[in-house]
């Protein structure tokens, strides 16, 4: 009895310890979420403000791979997290492309139901595609020299049943989507409060 009461003290330094880095790991962690065209994907939004890790919305490709390098190259972000829907899906690929161009490594390309998304470039560590099959969404291969994970996952049958537009915006949906980005940050998900809008187009 003692001997648990002496190791219980070690325990919960343990279990803080364990805590603070997965807090760490996702305060170093950034989330560049991509809309689809006509920035019609605002459940991009929802996931971005509860998923509890720094995050940005963009409504096109425009000058992400220049701020995601910005915020590689001075520490802000070691965790780098891509997340496009539709058209956005294949801008995040794009984006990993360009960021393999300024040797940036990315932890995550998350794909939800691509439309015209090309190989992915060997700088991603994960590629995880949800893609609703016989619909618009595709799925997508990857460039020659790429070692990481590629998964490509059909979702026409989910308990959701997902279209084109509700896989990013169904609540069971969203909560696997932010589950694949949590882990990639080493994060338990605390709610957010740095959520930054970027050019978002009407």
């Amino acid at each position: 009895m003692k001997s648990i009461r002496f190791l219980t003290p070690f325990i919960l330094v343990l279990l803080l310890c364990l805590t603070w880095h997965g807090v760490a790991r996702a305060a170093g962690s950034h989330v560049y979420f991509i809309r689809g065209i006509f920035n019609v994907s605002v459940g991009l939004d929802a996931m971005a403000a509860r998923v509890g890790i720094p995050s940005s919305i963009y409504g096109d490709g425009g000058t992400i791979a220049a701020l995601a390098t910005a915020d590689y190259q001075s520490g802000r972000a070691h965790t780098i997290i891509l997340v496009g829907h539709s058209l956005g899906a294949g801008t995040a690929v794009e984006v990993a492309r360009q960021l393999n161009g300024a040797g940036v490594p990315v932890a995550l390309v998350l794909l939800l139901d691509p439309v015209g998304a090309s190989a992915v470039s060997p700088n991603v560590t994960r590629v995880i595609n949800l893609y609703v099959s016989g619909g618009q969404g595709v799925s997508v291969g990857a460039e020659p020299g790429f070692r990481g994970s590629l998964s490509n996952v059909d979702v026409k049958n989910d308990p959701a049943r997902p279209d084109h537009m509700t896989i990013q915006s169904t609540p069971s949906m969203q909560a696997k989507i932010m589950s694949y980005i949590r882990s990639a940050a080493g994060s338990g998900g605390a709610p957010s409060r740095r959520v930054a809008r970027r050019h978002l187009r009407p």
